[in-house]
């Protein structure tokens, strides 16, 4: 059985910092009519009359009239851009007084039909835009200004609430924004992070959908939508893992789709060309698993040793044995100390039955971790490997001996190390793990550390005590040390 590799596939991130207004490409010139006919100019010198008003009790007349002579009887108004156009004018200067709430009743705001209901000037504001911005797409910039104006306040506030941790005002804010901007994305990627913050998987998940469906070819929205791609495959992936198999393949086929779309906008990136090598081995595609595998095969150096090494796994599982071994080897050249990757390259090697390299591999592995009592087990295998494919009588009775004491080795292992998780944390090196005493008495051990750097070269030490452990009982153990050059370990045999 194959160690497993840590997972790497990603993880969700979120929109942070100040926000900046984007405004959509404008492609030919934005001519709106709001000269005619006599409501649409009307309405019109309303609003440029508010604008000029001296006393500020003048300013509601104004905007007042300007929805009035709007909206009692917009058919017979013989320009429906132009009516939107100056909607969306007034409800923005309306907006911008003092005081003024989100929300007013229509008769305040100069409505004659159901006065005594309630009116929302962020709804009124993006229902205008949107008409004119659909109804003529060169006007977006034009009309995004008027969004803009209050978006860019909401948003900052959402995501000021974020980087504080307020996750229930960022949602607020967010929630908001989407009143005036209903078809930009970047509120739905705060609400992303708002859910992945509180847990909701299926939330965000919907919310980094919609991320990627209002972002559409926008180069504005390129980088956000690429995230949002890439993410909302990872946490498809991981869903797919524990789904029944419809839900499974649903979910692959989708998240194989994003990942298909990052690279072609984004090719090369060696993150989702691993997550997709994931994704095909889960498939089953293994003529795309072989095509995929070939780049990194061939150009190792574009590769980190943790995405060799994953996508080593992923073809490992998918059969492709050959492929496996280079990729394994070329991650190792640039960490040769990476106990997963060791182990995982020893097992493939087995199953290929080259004993000439897999020797080389078993003994670094045991020199890293020698209470290890399943490497002990590879061990065997190595020697069982040599003894069946040996001809000479002396030889072979000599690899079986190997091999049965090597057998023993493993079932006297004592204590027992199991390392659950290693690696590099920041400028730290973590180590997490299991100690079991397999004997009759209760004992205390002494775990020494030491940290290596990819030449050898030892970076850093740490002596871990733990116990004392009863018989046939185990204790975890945690080790953090503050070596930034650290890519792996080794620590001397307990006894």
């Amino acid at each position: 059985m194959k160690a497993t590799l840590w997972k790497t596939v990603g993880r969700v991130s979120a929109l942070v910092g100040a926000l900046p207004v984007a405004l959509s490409a404008q492609s030919g010139e934005c001519k709106i009519n709001d000269g005619s006919p006599y409501q649409v100019n009307g309405a019109k010198q309303y609003v440029i009359s508010a604008a000029a008003a001296k006393r500020p009790d003048e300013v509601p007349k104004h905007l007042q009239n300007a929805v009035r002579v709007l909206t009692d009887n917009p058919e017979r108004i013989n320009n429906e851009i132009g009516r939107q156009y100056m909607l969306l004018r007034t409800y923005a200067q309306w907006l911008q007084q003092d005081g003024i709430p989100m929300t007013m009743k229509r008769g305040d705001l100069g409505f004659s039909q159901n006065p005594n209901g309630t009116h929302n000037l962020l709804l009124a504001v993006d229902s205008a835009a949107n008409a004119v911005q659909k109804a003529m797409p060169q006007c977006t910039a034009t009309v995004a200004q008027y969004r803009n104006k209050f978006l860019s306040e909401i948003m900052n506030k959402s995501i000021q609430a974020l980087n504080a941790d307020q996750p229930d005002s960022a949602a607020f804010y967010a929630q908001t924004s989407l009143m005036v901007a209903s078809t930009d994305p970047r509120p739905w990627n705060v609400l992303t992070a708002v859910y992945s913050k509180k847990g909701l998987t299926d939330s965000s998940m919907i919310s980094m959908a919609k991320v990627i469906e209002l972002a559409g070819t926008d180069t504005a929205f390129a980088k956000v939508k690429q995230q949002s791609r890439y993410n909302l495959a990872v946490l498809m992936l991981q869903r797919a893992d524990a789904a029944d198999a419809k839900t499974k393949e649903q979910d692959i086929a989708a998240a194989r789709g994003l990942l298909e779309a990052y690279l072609k906008d984004t090719p090369g990136d060696a993150n989702a060309q691993q997550a997709l090598g994931r994704v095909l081995r889960m498939s089953g595609d293994t003529t795309a698993v072989v095509a995929l595998f070939k780049e990194m095969v061939d150009t190792p150096d574009k590769f980190t040793d943790v995405q060799l090494f994953e996508a080593a796994s992923n073809a490992a599982a998918s059969g492709q044995d050959v492929n496996a071994v280079k990729l394994f080897e070329s991650g190792l050249k640039k960490n040769p100390y990476h106990r997963v990757a060791l182990l995982n390259l020893a097992n493939t090697l087995f199953g290929l039955k080259d004993t000439e390299r897999m020797g080389p591999v078993v003994q670094r592995v045991m020199t890293l971790d020698p209470n290890y009592d399943t490497g002990w087990r590879l061990m065997a295998g190595y020697w069982q490997l040599r003894s069946r494919a040996e001809t000479d009588a002396a030889k072979k009775k000599a690899w079986n001996d190997s091999t049965l004491f090597y057998l023993d080795r493993q079932s006297k292992t004592n204590p027992r190390v199991d390392i659950t998780t290693a690696g590099k944390s920041g400028n730290s090196y973590e180590l997490q793990g299991t100690l079991t005493n397999e004997g009759t008495a209760t004992a205390s051990y002494t775990i020494k550390f030491e940290l290596l750097d990819a030449s050898g070269t030892v970076v850093g030490t740490k002596d871990v005590a733990v116990g004392p452990v009863e018989a046939k009982s185990n204790s975890t153990f945690s080790v953090k040390v503050d070596a930034p050059k650290a890519v792996g370990f080794r620590y001397a045999p307990i006894k």
